[in-house]
């Protein structure tokens, strides 16, 4: 009798086991097909605007007149941001699109200094003029090979998932010399290394005397350069670990770009995450990105408490008189967006990211490289416009919510004090800055929705 309800009792482990096997495996499919939507609409942004980028400027080539040849320079400007944003959200951290990223990056620079300019039809300088086709043919060919690409995704066969997995392994598991190496693993890499192949292909233009450079560089991180063992110290710290309680740390790559960092790989005491990882500066030793890999359970926490967690944390980290600008849930995590504030002064440079899992309420992600690039004590002087009079350059359809003082960066990376105005127009939210010296409207945000909110 007692063998017989032990092989019951045994089935019935096995058929649970089994239930909870198949919901797991049906969730998780559910979010990748979730994550793939995402990723095939992002592609798709960087499809349509690139190739209307082609078409605007086609069109401020052979456009004859001030209004027309303007309107066409701002319209390609717009679509070469929105392209960069959408390239921006899809996962090819670990494929080198350099030469795409500095056409698109041209492009703008070029069409927005041309559309302020005052620059139109028969009176482009034969300079401008050939630049300005050769960019043309360049986005052309761009566009070609993203629809070409574009239809052989639709056809079902190529996932962006599976770049996703690649390069979180990759950037994870191998130094970043070693990232080029080798022939592409799957077709949507493949195609997107055809494109670089074909975009190194075109000469490289010379905009001197048409674009103006950055009135500066981008200022470094200060203090010493660090080495391995400092940097590995510095990110297990930030993490919350140490080797005395079991974890260990290792730097894995240097990672080249400004600022030059080193990548370190924290492995925590058994029962931990799977794995940390974050980028440490070699200049000053600062924490500029930090991810920990960790399944995300039910929510047990409110947006709200998220948003308390993440301020301490920031407050523990050194990290003082931040203000939360953002936040954004999604997939079971809050990232909480927040800018330093100085003598009631927002500093948009001075920016982190703070991610939060809402099932237990742990960070498990950060990224700080803007503020460990910007961040200083600023010497603000006192706006030449009232807030009355910088209110005289709104639209005055809106309706402001709230306003204060804020510095921004601009196109060139310069900063600029403004005004900024957050402003109703029927049910959506749009953020207005207006300069605080000149009055002139220096940008636009609309606020976004669907699990973001602006705060």
């Amino acid at each position: 009798m007692r063998q017989r309800w032990g092989w019951t009792a045994l089935a019935v482990v096995v058929v649970i086991a089994g239930f909870v096997g198949i919901r797991e495996y049906a969730l998780r499919k559910e979010v990748e097909l979730k994550t793939e939507n995402q990723y095939q609409r992002a592609f798709q942004e960087v499809v349509y605007h690139v190739d209307s980028l082609a078409e605007e400027l086609g069109k401020a080539a052979v456009s004859g007149s001030l209004l027309q040849t303007q309107k066409a320079f701002a319209d390609a400007w717009r679509h070469t941001e929105s392209a960069r944003s959408g390239l921006g959200q899809l996962p090819v951290g670990t494929i080198q699109l350099s030469s795409t990223e500095d056409f698109l990056s041209q492009v703008a620079s070029f069409t927005y200094t041309l559309s302020q300019t005052g620059s139109h039809g028969s009176s482009l300088s034969d300079r401008e003029w050939a630049l300005l086709r050769d960019l043309r043919d360049q986005a052309r060919f761009a566009a070609e090979e993203l629809t070409r690409l574009g239809g052989e995704m639709a056809s079902g066969k190529l996932r962006w998932i599976d770049v996703q997995r690649e390069s979180m392994t990759t950037s994870a598991m191998r130094p970043e010399g070693e990232r080029t190496q080798g022939a592409p693993s799957n077709q949507v890499t493949k195609g997107l290394k055809m494109l670089e192949d074909g975009m190194t292909r075109f000469p490289t233009p010379d905009f001197e005397g048409v674009i103006p450079p950055p009135r500066k560089k981008l200022p470094s991180i200060p203090g010493p350069e660090i080495g391995t063992d400092e940097a590995i110290k510095i990110a297990m710290e930030f993490a919350g670990y140490s080797i005395e309680k079991g974890a260990r740390g290792k730097v894995i790559t240097t990672i080249s770009s400004e600022p030059k960092s080193y990548r370190v790989e924290i492995t925590p005491p058994k029962g931990g995450v799977s794995k940390v990882w974050a980028d440490v500066s070699v200049r000053g030793g600062r924490v500029l990105w930090m991810f920990k890999e960790s399944a995300i359970g039910s929510q047990t926490i409110s947006p709200a408490t998220a948003v308390a967690i993440a301020k301490t944390f920031l407050t523990s980290q050194g990290f003082q008189n931040m203000r939360e600008i953002s936040r954004r849930d999604y997939q079971g995590v809050s990232a909480i967006g927040f800018a330093y504030e100085q003598n009631g002064v927002l500093i948009y440079p001075d920016y982190v990211v703070v991610r939060v899992a809402l099932d237990e309420g742990r960070v498990d992600g950060f990224e700080g490289t803007n503020y460990q690039i910007f961040h200083k004590i600023r010497a603000l002087k006192e706006p030449e416009l009232s807030e009355a009079e910088a209110r005289e350059g709104l639209n005055p359809r809106l309706t402001v919510v709230s306003s204060g003082l804020a510095v921004i960066l601009d196109d060139f990376y310069r900063e600029k004090q403004v005004y900024e105005f957050r402003c109703k127009l029927g049910k959506d939210i749009y953020v207005v800055y207006i300069n605080a010296e000149t009055g002139e409207e220096e940008e636009v945000k609309k606020a976004e929705t669907g699990g973001f909110e602006l705060i």
